[in-house]
């Protein structure tokens, strides 16, 4: 039995983790992209005829204009791979700093069955039991582990507020039950 408090950090890196590694917001991410680059070329095109001078020959504009619309998306191409997530980032901010649900204290018990967690928060206490089975994919990074129920819900475990042995304990059910390496 683990005993935590889950803020709004840890559920703000969850929403962090989905958005790296969620297929569909990779997918939207390629496609605002695309279309930035898209608009990006255009403008290019479009800025560099107007502004060439007229004295130059149409070919020698021709050139100039398609090179611009080339070079600058490409130029710009690693600000604008970043701009869905940055975006996205700053929107869920904005959203956590208005919710009082945060703190959120915590119960996990472990089982070789599965997961239980029982949540407290203003004299509500939420029970949720998974079994193994149920956990869709498993992911991690420098503060939590996240086990996925759901393709957007999971259960937050903060690596930082373990004992050695737990931490040991989760691995090698983690490891176990779910064929999953950490």
């Amino acid at each position: 039995m683990i005993h935590y408090q889950l803020t709004k950090n840890d559920f703000f890196m969850l929403q962090k983790n989905f958005i790296e590694n969620s297929v569909s917001e990779k997918r939207k991410s390629l496609l605002i992209t695309i279309v930035l680059m898209l608009l990006t070329a255009f403008y290019g095109f479009a800025l560099a005829i107007t502004l060439l001078p007229e004295t130059m020959s149409a070919a020698i504009i021709l050139i100039l204009a398609v090179g611009t619309a080339v070079v600058a998306p490409l130029l710009l191409f690693p600000f604008f791979k970043k701009v869905h997530f940055t975006i996205r980032l700053k929107l869920l901010r904005s959203i956590f700093r208005q919710e009082s649900k945060w703190p959120r204290d915590l119960t996990l018990s472990i089982y070789e069955n599965g997961i239980e967690v029982n949540s407290l928060h203003n004299a509500v206490n939420k029970q949720v039991r998974v079994s193994w089975k149920a956990i869709e994919r498993v992911s991690e990074d420098e503060i939590n582990y996240y086990l996925y129920i759901e393709a957007t819900e999971a259960i937050i475990i903060p690596k930082r507020k373990l004992s050695e042995t737990n931490q040991t304990t989760i691995n090698h059910l983690l490891q176990k039950y779910l064929n999953i390496t950490l």
